[in-house]
């Protein structure tokens, strides 16, 4: 629509505003939009995807790296637990063997056998149990994918001990929501333009920052230290097809923006 609304123009929108008559049309003269200075031009058709822009923070890598040692000691407890088990349990069979055929051991013995089993199964599950407990940690803290890279032991945990890479972790503006996080999008560490790759959503504020959280990994560099406040703008939904709207075609009613269509050289429809 138009390029400005100055002078008489600006004065009978005024009067409209006062009298809330913006449900019907607008009608000047020639002589009228001639003074006015009112311009009309086609709308151009563009292509338009949603963004929503979300604060981050560069996260210690210390407490996941720890917690990868943790999930590494009990899963080797486990295994340990089970192997003492077989042993335990194969000694078992022996000694209830040689009594059952020719009393070869004692009862006494037999009988200290198989606690000794029952003992290994104890330990295996108090095993499995605090393993159990740590991979619900993973979750609770960093998310089922993280809690995935940490059982496997896969990316990014390796090139994030040596230094590789950092995490992010994105907080969206209260009230909004991704159903599908972009797997890529680009971060803003005061002018710099960095890459991002998506690992999931995290349970909690890990970032410190309201809304819900996605967890990034950036390439490590000097401008992206932990504890660094960082943004970027994720992809909301699919693309749309519209048209731009030239800026000074807009008029403020509260918080609402409205614009003047030409329904002819002298009548002017107002429409959100």
């Amino acid at each position: 629509m138009g390029r400005g609304l100055p002078g008489f123009a600006v004065l009978l929108i005024a009067s409209l505003f006062a009298g809330g008559a913006f449900a019907a049309s607008l009608s000047l003269t020639r002589s009228a939009v001639k003074r006015a200075g009112i311009e009309v031009e086609p709308l151009k058709e563009a292509r338009f995807v949603p963004q929503v822009r979300a604060l981050g923070k560069v996260l210690d890598a210390a407490p996941l790296l720890r917690l990868r040692g943790k999930l590494a000691a009990a899963a080797a407890g486990v295994s340990g637990a089970r192997a003492k088990q077989a042993l335990e349990r194969a000694a078992a069979q022996r000694a209830k063997s040689l009594y059952r055929q020719s009393h070869n051991v004692s009862a006494a013995d037999l009988q200290k056998a198989e606690e000794a089993l029952a003992a290994a199964g104890a330990r295996l599950e108090a095993a499995r149990a605090a393993l159990s407990a740590s991979r619900s940690e993973a979750v609770a803290r960093w998310g089922k994918a993280m809690a995935a890279a940490l059982r496997k032991g896969g990316a990014p945990l390796p090139q994030l001990g040596a230094g590789r890479v950092v995490l992010i972790a994105f907080g969206l503006p209260p009230g909004e929501s991704l159903s599908s996080p972009p797997a890529s999008a680009e971060g803003l560490a005061g002018r710099k333009r960095f890459s991002l790759a998506l690992i999931g959503p995290l349970p909690r504020m890990l970032g410190g920052f309201p809304g819900e959280t996605l967890l990034y990994q950036a390439r490590a560099r000097p401008s992206l230290p932990a504890g660094m406040t960082v943004s970027a703008s994720f992809a909301a939904g699919p693309p749309k097809r519209g048209v731009l709207v030239p800026r000074t075609a807009l008029v403020w009613q509260g918080a609402d923006a409205l614009l003047f269509r030409a329904l002819s050289a002298r009548r002017f429809l107002p429409v959100p």
